[in-house]
């Protein structure tokens, strides 16, 4: 799911105009697809982004014995949002996306779901799939967190059945 999550947050990232030429893409199309990102909340999730990794860096610290404090916090959270903004200045990732889309829609499909972001259907689910997506990788954190013990358990005691012995 977190996977899926960052694969639909980033397939948003891309607004910007770049050269059509380079990638053998209908210029129609991309232009389309570029709308598409653009009305989708790219901005809002961007930060999204942003905010996953550096989560998620807190987590990796956090598990490693690692105290964050709110200094160490907003550091990260800075240096997270310096590089994922550098890192999308490239725009090798838009065009990443653009074959992406490109390959899985048509031109009509692509115009199809322009169409339904810009109903209030498709604009309200833009306006709260950031916070859906937000506080769903929370519950799915916690989540993980309840079975990650249950789980190590188990293999635990089934490894030891088998005797195999795990050392660390």
């Amino acid at each position: 799911m977190i996977l899926r999550i960052i694969h639909a947050t980033l397939c948003l990232l891309a607004f910007s105009q770049s050269t059509f030429a380079e990638d053998g893409i209908d210029p129609a199309k991309k232009a389309a697809i570029q709308e598409l990102m653009a009305i989708t909340g790219a901005e809002a999730n961007r930060q999204q982004l942003t905010h996953t990794f550096t989560q998620q860096l807190i987590t990796v610290l956090q598990a490693n014995g690692i105290s964050v404090n709110e200094q160490t916090t907003r550091i990260i959270r800075d240096e997270v949002k310096t590089v994922v903004d550098e890192q999308l200045e490239n725009q090798r990732l838009q065009n990443k996306m653009y074959r992406l889309y490109a390959r899985y829609f048509t031109l009509e499909e692509i115009e199809g779901l322009i169409a339904f972001n810009k109903s209030p259907k498709g604009t309200k689910a833009n306006r709260v799939m950031p916070l859906l997506m937000r506080e769903s990788m929370s519950a799915a954190q916690e989540w993980s967190e309840e079975i990650g013990p249950v789980i190590s358990n188990r293999v635990r005691d089934r490894l030891t059945e088998q005797g195999i012995s795990i050392k660390r």
